[in-house]
């Protein structure tokens, strides 16, 4: 693929990069316009959009260092490697984990908007449906990068990596593109949740929870054709986001059932 979209003098300006930052100017774009559509105020939801692209990348960051394989050393974790070189660990730039972000975001969304007597339920749905459009552009990064790829596979649709800067393994055989399934479910959701959130709301928090339920299943799933060393537990079954993903999903189907309930009731 294009591990780098451009060079500027001798630094390679990563294609990655360039994407999961469109993908947060889409995501702040879209929390814009659908929140003064609500009539909610703007401003303090563009504040809280840049407090939690920086916990997005930092809880990423911390995911894949406490979380994920050394892939120099596969089957040993990478914080071994980070604890004998430390400065490593802020190079945030070559090691990322979707859940990681998202979880530190959770409490920071929650605190700031106790703080400024914001809606939570409205805010959340508002994210739940603006998120999605951030992992479609993210996960094209990943592909064109040649991180988070896929198995070997002989379908006819197996992508083959062969720039030496591809993070892909083994280059020149035909890999699942997991980055391209979970980018068109990203934008299938995307699509999906802004419906939900236009047409078929029926309580606060419904489409954050939806998006919550949704995507933790669907990335277990995906998972299973994974083949980057991303950290596996209990002999090789499950991936450390596919863990988390387990704890996103049950919780987040219990709340809605509960939701729910509470709204009939009333």
């Amino acid at each position: 693929m294009r591990p780098y979209l451009f060079q500027v003098g001798d630094t390679g300006i990563p294609t990655y990069w360039v994407l999961v930052m469109i993908g947060f100017a889409a995501a702040i774009y879209f929390v814009w316009k659908e929140s003064r559509r609500d009539g909610l105020d703007p401003n303090p939801l563009l504040d809280l959009c840049l407090i939690l692209m920086v916990c997005a990348i930092v809880g990423a960051r911390l995911m894949h260092v406490l979380a994920e394989e050394d892939p120099l050393a596969p089957g040993r974790p990478i914080l071994y490697r980070y604890l004998e070189h430390p400065g490593e660990a802020l190079r945030v730039w070559n090691g990322l984990a979707f859940f990681g972000g998202f979880l530190l975001c959770l409490p920071a969304a929650w605190i700031y908007l106790g703080l400024r007597r914001l809606p939570r339920g409205e805010v959340f749905d508002l994210f739940g449906a603006a998120i999605p459009l951030g992992i479609f552009f993210g996960r094209l990064g990943c592909f064109f990068a040649g991180c988070c790829h896929g198995k070997p596979t002989d379908l006819p649709w197996g992508v083959a990596f062969s720039d030496l800067h591809s993070l892909a393994a083994p280059l020149g055989q035909p890999l699942h593109p997991t980055q391209l399934y979970e980018a068109l479910f990203g934008l299938a959701l995307f699509f999906l949740m802004w419906f939900q959130k236009r047409a078929w709301r029926r309580f606060p928090g419904q489409v954050f929870l939806s998006f919550a339920a949704l995507y933790s299943a669907g990335r277990f799933l995906l998972e299973f054709l994974r083949a980057d060393n991303r950290g596996m537990h209990f002999g090789g079954l499950l991936s450390s986001s596919q863990i988390v993903a387990i704890g996103v999903f049950v919780p987040a189907v219990i709340a809605l059932a509960w939701l729910d309930r509470r709204r009939r009731a009333a």
